[in-house]
């Protein structure tokens, strides 16, 4: 999945990503997810076209009585760059032929082996190097099994087919290993020199209970008279040890991100400075990079400054431990008290006054339960919890986006190019469907013109704490494209805002790190190059955009996919229980309902009628068949 954005070469001709849907139609999308044309199935195969590839297309005209779709047809010139060098998938013989059924059906129903199988037997999931892609003499891709992952349907091998199939690095190499060893263990004190020093000031992290690479912490303080605050978001400052064009920085740009599955997470950098040198302990000093807000009691910044710093964080807390304490309560692990206690309710009001803001200029606000699979000692799943957001959630959230659009505004007033956050608005054929889900609910959403944010916010707002709340919530949130990077100045949709970038997580995401480097370079007086020096940079960090966008789809899929691995490896030690179920969507093929230990399974609609059913209804309900393979649960009526 290498390269850059390259351009097309003749008149006419547009660069896109092919996307084969799930009822097998050929679509064409532009950077943006925007579909762009729809090509003829047959045409696709006979370029070697496959869901995925980036390719050069271009519009074929329409022949005269002709029916089509709403997209216009078009035609696959060539392919530009392959994005299924390997497929994962399930091993399968008949006689002395031998092929692999692909988990992911949008690339066909069978790679050819030409080049043996490594010994694999059917039923084993395994990996293939493709080496013959389709054309116009063959049907099939072809090529050799370089990995065996394991009997299918075990709950191993399906999580190394997950990180197989969409691309993931789960394995450093000796040189960024030996690069990372060479960090230091503790801050040096010639790296503290030049750096504002606030070891002195009451700074700390909040964040998951599980997390180990924590990248970011917080302080604040009452201006003047008391009416407005000052708030400080401080960054671990990666960029101090990672140096562009090194071992690890090239690690990192092929990673774009870290990953979080459901048992395990891939990092985008080694532990020894990702849970170690960068990381935020308490404690201990560490470098950072600062951002001070002046924020007024409407909300309002009036100054920004940056700086280059060093911290020593006084408490670690977990969001269950400052939420309690907010709440009026204890933690029964953590305790908050002292400094740290008054300066969490002074955040607590800070951020419900930029709340409060962001929902007056239209920003949509979404309450979805995030799933997290409990994992006992052996890593087999527990139960799915289901977790809200809570006020210290809350705080976190609305401080690293005061942060982000405010480094976004200092980095465009000082005229430097970095990768920017954006978020389009939703597109049309979208709408119309989210129209069609909502009407029934009672929800309208405006016809006659693009709706702005605050529309769509409107709706999820009178749809807060009733029953159909999640499914009105999750409709508009399928209804929208998916944020993605950029150096091209646009706006960002859901957020409401002109400008906006991502600086928060240099830990965690590659094009924060670049960003972290256009600010040290301001505060250094070495931001400004030559116009040829500024334009080959735009040029590498909009390949760096387009490549993290991309990566940033994968790890997303990959990371809800080994959830559900998870979810239906818990199912099948349930098959044949009968317990009481919540109806969390009523569809006209069946009834998803959510059992007690948090999986969700579908009542097909020949086991039970969906008529008279809404979402928070209960029945009960037994599971059928929990297969891993496919990642369906069936269930049925007790």
């Amino acid at each position: 999945m290498g390269g850059g954005p390259e351009r097309p070469a003749g008149p006419g001709e547009r660069l896109g990503v092919v996307r084969v849907t799930r009822r097998g139609a050929v679509l064409v999308v532009g950077p943006d997810g925007r579909p762009l044309f729809e090509v003829d199935p047959d045409q696709a195969k006979a370029v070697g076209a496959m869901h995925g590839d980036r390719v050069v297309a271009r519009r074929k005209r329409r022949r005269p009585g002709t029916v089509t779709g709403d997209l216009p047809p078009g035609r696959i010139v060539r392919v530009v760059s392959r994005a299924n060098e390997t497929v994962v998938g399930r091993l399968e013989r008949l006689g002395r032929d031998e092929w692999v059924v692909p988990d992911d059906s949008r690339l066909g129903p069978r790679v050819s082996l030409h080049g043996g199988s490594l010994g694999a037997l059917p039923g084993e999931k395994v990996v293939v190097a493709v080496s013959r892609f389709p054309g116009p003499k063959r049907v099939f891709p072809s090529g050799a099994v370089v990995e065996r992952l394991g009997p299918a349907g075990e709950p191993d091998a399906e999580t190394l087919a997950v990180i197989r199939s969409h691309g993931l690095r789960d394995v450093f190499p000796a040189e960024v290993l030996a690069e990372a060893v060479r960090l230091p263990r503790e801050v040096e004190p010639a790296d503290l020199e030049g750096r504002l020093d606030l070891t002195g000031e009451v700074v700390f992290t909040i964040d998951d209970a599980e997390a180990r690479d924590l990248d970011d912490a917080v302080s604040i303080s009452r201006n003047g008279k008391g009416r407005s605050w000052r708030l400080g978001v401080h960054v671990a400052d990666v960029s101090h040890y990672v140096a562009a064009g090194s071992a690890l920085d090239r690690e990192a740009e092929r990673r774009g991100t870290s990953v979080y599955l459901a048992d395990r997470v891939l990092p985008m950098f080694p532990p020894r400075l990702s849970n170690g040198i960068a990381s935020l302990h308490p404690g201990v000093v560490r470098l950072t990079v600062s951002v001070f807000m002046d924020i007024d009691e409407h909300g309002r910044t009036s100054a920004v400054s940056v700086h280059a710093s060093f911290i020593r964080s006084a408490a670690r807390l977990t969001y269950d431990a400052a939420a309690a304490f907010l709440d009026g309560g204890e933690d029964e692990d953590v305790r908050v008290a002292g400094p740290v206690g008054s300066a969490l309710r002074e955040m607590a009001l800070l951020a419900e006054t930029l709340r409060a803001r962001r929902m007056r200029r239209g920003s949509l606000d979404f309450e979805l339960p995030e799933e997290n699979v409990r994992l006992d000692g052996q890593g087999r799943p527990v139960e799915v919890v289901l977790r809200r957001r809570n006020r210290a959630t809350q705080i976190i959230e609305e401080f690293m986006v005061a942060a982000n659009e405010a480094v976004a505004d200092y980095l465009l007033w000082h005229g430097v190019p970095f990768i920017r956050r954006v978020h389009e608005e939703p597109f049309p054929d979208d709408l119309e469907d989210l129209r069609e889900v909502l009407a029934p609910l009672g929800y309208r959403i405006p016809t006659t013109r693009a709706p702005r944010p605050s529309d769509l916010q409107a709706v999820l707002a009178a749809a807060r704490g009733r029953p159909e709340a999640d499914d009105v919530h999750k409709a508009v949130l399928r209804a929208l494209p998916q944020a993605r990077y950029s150096v091209t100045p646009m706006p960002h949709y859901a957020l409401a805002l002109r400008n906006y970038t991502h600086f928060t997580s240099p830990i965690r995401r590659y094009p924060d790190l670049t960003v972290h480097r256009q600010v040290k370079a301001v505060l250094e007086g070495q931001a400004h190059a030559s116009p040829g020096e500024e334009a080959a940079l735009v040029r590498r960090l909009a390949a760096v955009a387009d490549r993290c966008s991309r990566l940033e789809r994968a790890a997303e899929a990959a990371e809800l996919e080994s959830v559900e691995v998870k979810k239906v490896e818990l199912a099948r030690r349930c098959l044949g229980l009968e317990e009481e179920g919540v109806v969390t969507g009523v569809f006209d093929f069946g009834v998803f309902v959510r059992l007690p230990n948090g999986v969700e399974g579908l009542v097909p609609a020949s086991a039970l009628d969906p008529r008279g059913l809404r979402a928070g209804d209960t029945c009960r309900v037994q599971v059928v068949r929990a297969d891993i393979a496919s990642r369906q649960v069936t269930l049925g009526p007790a």
